[in-house]
């Protein structure tokens, strides 16, 4: 009966990870549009709270100012990248020199006696080819973009009825007091997680910032926008974050000391953030085994890219809830967790505010 279990199991996982590569087409666009949903509700929810404004808003009015502050969010982000990819590409020329007399230095270094220039490397690569798959890409981010708003849309409206139809489809039973249990904790941490990291993400892109312009790195501000973005994805994100203004650095500037002043204080402020900092304010909210996180970075990296490492933590916060809540599958949420303590089922509803994931 063992082998029998592990032999089904492994064909569950199989045909899983299948479904998750075939339909990624179909499915990462709803997962970014249950994303955007979930945190444009949470941010309402937040805006309802009278400790934050100071006043309580009506629902409408905390949903109206969410979705405004998102998109202003967006637009801001958006903007900030733009302005700053073309004027990378004004300032490419100067940059490509600067690399090869790099290069140049470094084959001297190891002794090497020709070294192909950047225009010979440019020569091999197909500028329409380029073009086109840039062109490509662009169309297709504009048209998933249209497809994740339409689905938050109708997450929104499929919001208001859900709460109902889990009490007709349980009716009040034992199963409906388990899933309650279950989507108030995955609401639960999914919050804690998303407000922390986020803090966090606010204040490192912010120091970074002011570290790079106080250097005179050229694009400050779109590389604090990239260190914010990079502070989400669990340790390549914090690395990426460290070397990438570095690297910059190292080709604008003639001499180390920038460099070096950029390398070490923007890499020590990640190392406080990510390995001090983060594990005090989360505690134990998030007891996942670190090599279930790295893991599942490569897992969810491979299957949906970069969207894969942004929502890898997420996914494996509600996984392991979910599975502890069932006796047959508590096992493997122990062999997730960092030290062998699981969320304990809850049987008995009470009185409690409301989740978004519950509608």
């Amino acid at each position: 009966m063992t082998l029998q279990r592990a032999a089904l199991w492994a064909v569950v996982i199989a045909a899983t990870l299948y479904l998750l590569v075939a339909g990624r087409g179909l499915l990462l666009p709803l997962v970014l549009g249950l994303t955007l949903w979930y945190m444009i509700d949470s941010l309402a929810d937040a805006f309802e709270q009278p400790r934050l404004l100071g006043v309580h808003l009506p629902r409408p009015v905390a949903l109206v100012a969410a979705v405004l502050a998102m998109g202003g969010l967006v637009w801001i982000v958006g903007r900030t990248i733009g302005r700053n990819v073309t004027a990378v590409a004004a300032a490419a020329p100067a940059y490509e020199g600067r690399l090869q007399k790099l290069i140049a230095r470094a084959a001297d270094l190891v002794g090497l006696e020709q070294v192909p220039t950047l225009g010979q490397l440019f020569d091999r690569i197909s500028l329409a080819d380029t073009l086109g798959g840039f062109a490509t890409a662009a169309a297709s981010v504009v048209s998933v973009a249209g497809i994740v708003m339409i689905y938050a849309g109708f997450f929104f409206v499929e919001q208001v009825k859900f709460r109902r139809k889990l009490t007709l489809i349980f009716a009040g039973g034992a199963h409906q007091a388990r899933l309650r249990s279950v989507l108030q904790q995955i609401d639960r941490d999914i919050r804690v997680y998303l407000r922390i990291k986020t803090t966090l993400a606010v204040v490192t892109a912010g120091f970074a910032y002011a570290v790079m312009r106080w250097v005179g790195v050229d694009f400050a501000g779109f590389w604090a926008v990239m260190v914010f973005f990079f502070y989400y994805i669990p340790t390549i994100g914090s690395v990426l974050a460290i070397l990438a203004p570095a690297l910059l650095t190292l080709v604008q500037f003639d001499h180390l000391t920038p460099f070096l002043t950029v390398l070490f204080v923007i890499g020590t402020i990640q190392v406080v953030m990510a390995n001090v900092i983060e594990p005090a304010m989360l505690g134990r909210s998030l007891n996942l085994s670190p090599l279930v996180v790295i893991v599942s970075l490569m897992v969810w990296g491979t299957i949906w890219g970069v969207v894969g490492m942004f929502l890898c933590v997420p996914i494996m916060v509600v996984l392991l809830i979910v599975l502890a809540h069932f006796e047959t599958t508590r096992p493997i949420a122990i062999l997730l967790s960092a030290d062998g303590r699981i969320p304990e089922p809850r049987t008995t509803p009470h009185t409690r505010p409301r989740t978004s994931l519950e509608g």
